[in-house]
């Protein structure tokens, strides 16, 4: 089908085994529209985030039926030297150039993919753009604006202060969120002036019966249990969420499980009552979602927490942290989980999750129409055609 227009994604990190909620959006997006469009995907080498070192060769390849354009990293970071930067500059007075280092230092630093974006950017029908914070993104929207669309994946932290992002923010024709609170972030900050936007948001597709007695007998859980699922990574809140469920479990015996599932960037966790069951295929993740009685989504920085909405779709009540507008949010709209700013908050609502039935059965329902209504893929990639044919039309 050599007539369907070209449509460009330009993203980070790309690839099965890439695990970030804004790269895992990408891929999905890009791989359920391959059958409108011939998309091309502009990305790096890199599968690690941390460092952004090459792992993948460069060059073109096929990958879930998408072509996939991979350029190299020039710099690696270091991360430990970027964050003594980065706080040289957080909340106090500097100049754009430092700006601009900083977004290099941060990275992944691939001018080769800016220049190649530029040179091709007339044969595309549009361009989207996955998260506004890293360079491919800045400098890839400086590069070709005209029929750009910018999924920014937003949620409130120190960046998105800096005057580079001002300017970024002006650039794109459409912009597409994952969820009210990020779109009210947004024009709180960035003058939208009538372009197109709106929430578009990820579709959740989970299986009907995940084989939860497989996944208890491959890994020895014969109890109940609460599941942390994603990055373990104190930045993530998991290091508070470890010393909140101490407490509970301190108060309340005999107490369930902490499992936690995901790519470790801490020590391993190893307080009573805690296990760490390492990273897992997307059929055993669903089958431990299912399994657990809460999900706990500790993270203050949140732009969508697709795994608070797979426990929703799976009937699974959350338990979330309230300083993130999202994760409340989410809970707020679903009525299908609690969420807690302090540790008395957590404990409390913890053992209401865990002793009230009618509450957990209600919540269960409440999660499953949430998602059913508003997160079915074909509902959301109405959403983002619409806003591509609105960047195209110019």
């Amino acid at each position: 089908m050599a007539d369907r227009p070209a449509l460009a994604i330009v993203v980070q990190r790309y690839g099965p085994d890439v695990t970030g909620g804004s790269e895992s959006l990408a891929r999905a997006v890009a791989e359920r529209l391959a059958g409108e469009y011939r998309v091309t995907v502009l990305t790096t080498c890199a599968r690690d985030y941390v460092t952004w070192r090459n792992e993948w060769p460069a060059g073109t390849e096929r990958v879930g039926g998408v072509e996939v354009q991979r350029f190299l990293v020039e710099e690696e970071r270091d991360l430990e030297a970027f964050n003594r930067f980065s706080e040289t500059l957080y909340g106090r007075p500097h100049r754009r150039e430092d700006e601009l280092d900083w977004l290099r230092r941060q990275g992944p630093y691939v001018p080769a993919l800016v220049r190649e974006l530029e040179a091709s950017r007339d044969r595309f029908h549009a361009v989207m753009f996955f998260t506004y914070l890293y360079y491919p993104t800045f400098w890839g929207l400086k590069a070709a604006p005209k029929r750009s669309v910018l999924v920014p994946t937003t949620h409130d932290e120190p960046p998105l202060r800096f005057e580079i992002y001002r300017e970024m923010f002006d650039l794109p024709r459409a912009l597409a969120f994952l969820t009210a609170p990020e779109e009210a972030l947004v024009r709180s900050r960035f003058p939208l002036q009538g372009r197109p936007a709106r929430v578009a948001g990820i579709g959740v597709e989970m299986p009907s019966s995940p084989d939860v007695p497989a996944f208890r007998a491959r890994h020895g859980v014969t109890g109940r249990y609460l599941l942390y699922a994603g990055r373990i990574d104190a930045g993530k809140g998991c290091a508070e969420m470890l010393d909140f469920y101490a407490r509970y479990r301190a108060e309340h015996a005999p107490a369930p499980e902490l499992l936690l599932i995901g790519n470790l960037a801490m020590p391993a966790p190893t307080g009573p009552g805690v296990r760490y069951l390492g990273y897992l295929s997307e059929s055993e993740k669903a089958a431990a979602l299912a399994g657990a009685d809460v999900i706990v989504c500790p993270s203050p920085y949140e732009s969508l927490s697709i795994v608070l909405l797979e426990g929703f779709a799976l009937g699974v009540p959350g338990l979330v942290n309230a300083r993130s507008p999202v994760l409340q949010d989410h809970c707020r709209r679903a009525n299908g989980g609690l969420y807690y700013e302090s540790a008395d908050e957590f404990v409390e609502a913890l053992r209401v999750l865990l002793h009230d039935e009618a509450l957990r059965r209600a919540m269960a329902e409440n999660g499953r129409r949430y998602v059913r209504d508003d997160y079915r893929w074909d509902v959301v990639l109405a959403r983002y055609r619409a806003l591509i044919e609105s960047a195209a039309s110019g």
